[in-house]
């Protein structure tokens, strides 16, 4: 039998207290609304604060972020929210009894209130719960998350969910759903697990529109365009990783494997504006050879090609290109008032980029396509959740 979760109360009225920034704090589910936020190492976070603006918002992780967000409220005005990300489940499975990280020396163990507090008090407009990794189909550990967050009473606390890709299947997506949708309290779903075979991969595309749509107060973060998509389709809020290694958690027990299988390759992973896709620096300059490539346009760039991105060297560049890119569909996504706009946008400019994969082969004469659109990109082009999960309907496929 699953325990009842309590009520939220809320610890202080929206307006009694001011964030970092001097904004008046409120809720949780306040600071994340209608955002897509940056997630970032904090060495990219100054470079970053430019880039989204006050419309956007930025998730650091890794080592020194308080710094690196206290350099952002004071040398860049950054008016926009900051998280830390303290990427637990990167080390830890949660379980029953156990579902947060402690983030104790192993002589002292520190509370849940005490790290969220700990978050607030280093300038976070809102604190993310250090949840461990959460295996599919445990019920046990995401249940006791739940309630730990929701048992601090607190509503400046998001409670971190990050999901083994397993719960996305559809013997155990409509579980998960229930589950979640009865926490009164913002959730911030973040993927885990290696890559799917094509047939799951859609399963795990609809499984993940269905959560993001039908759970009340989720974002997901720590993901790639999949963000753009969910906040489309009426996600709260969304952060999309400035690279490969921030845009999904890497299980405890895994390996993090980026890039080639051979190690030799150092370019980095571009997002391509027209092609709304990430394509390696390499493979890019490769199908391109020396025929001219688009130059790009976005506010980093100012004009540089496309196939530039070819040395590590240019890893910084390529993190702030996709930013700069992805910040703009984001303004674009996020300004009509009703949602019907925001979908209509969203599935015009996907259906765009599918378009675009055809002009791109014929620019560089492939005999066959070299540039094909991902399955994702179909389904996003395509209808609604309701009407994609009825009978998968895509656009015509050319």
């Amino acid at each position: 039998m699953r325990r009842p979760v309590p009520p939220v109360r809320r610890v202080q009225a929206s307006g009694e207290s001011m964030g970092a920034g001097g904004r008046a704090r409120g809720g949780a589910v306040a600071v994340l609304a209608g955002r897509v936020f940056a997630h970032a190492r904090p060495s990219d976070a100054s470079d970053l604060a430019a880039l989204v603006g006050t419309g956007g918002g930025l998730v650091l992780t890794g080592a020194n972020p308080v710094r690196a967000a206290r350099r952002c409220r004071e040398e860049q005005a950054f008016g926009g929210p900051i998280l830390f990300d303290l990427a637990a489940a990167e080390a830890k499975v949660a379980t029953r009894d156990r579902p947060f990280d402690d983030g104790g020396d192993g002589l002292m163990e520190i509370t849940l209130e005490e790290r969220v507090q700990g978050q607030i008090d280093a300038g976070a407009d809102a604190a993310l719960t250090p949840t461990g990794y959460l295996r599919a189909a445990d019920f046990g550990a995401v249940e006791a998350a739940i309630e730990g967050a929701v048992g601090l009473g607190r509503d400046d606390v998001i409670l971190s969910l990050p999901l083994d890709a397993g719960w996305l299947a559809p013997g155990l997506i409509d579980k998960a759903i229930g589950v979640l949708a009865q926490a009164p309290i913002a959730k911030a779903v973040m993927l885990g697990g290696r890559p799917d075979p094509p047939r799951r991969m859609m399963n795990g595309l609809l499984g993940l529109r269905r959560l993001v749509t039908e759970v009340p107060d989720v974002a997901l973060f720590r993901t790639d365009l999949a963000g753009l998509d969910a906040v489309a389709q009426g996600c709260l809020a969304a952060s999309i990783g400035t690279s490969g290694a921030l845009r999904r958690i890497v299980p405890p027990d895994e390996a993090a494997v980026y890039g080639p299988a051979n190690g030799d390759d150092r370019s980095p992973g571009v997002l391509v504006p027209d092609l709304l896709a990430y394509v390696r620096g390499s493979v890019l300059a490769e199908r391109f050879g020396d025929r001219p490539a688009p130059p790009c346009r976005c506010a980093r760039c100012g004009g540089r090609s496309i196939v530039s991105f070819l040395r590590q060297e240019d890893w910084k560049d390529a993190r702030l290109h996709g930013v700069a890119v992805w910040t703009e569909w984001a303004r674009n996504l996020v300004h009509p008032d009703s949602p019907d706009g925001r979908r209509r946008y969203w599935r015009r400019l996907c259906r765009d980029a599918i378009a675009a994969h055809a002009r791109y082969n014929t620019s560089v004469r492939a005999r066959e396509p070299v540039f094909v659109p991902p399955e994702s990109l179909w389904l996003w082009a395509g209808e609604d959740t309701a009407s994609a999960t009825a009978g998968w309907v895509t656009p015509a496929r050319p």
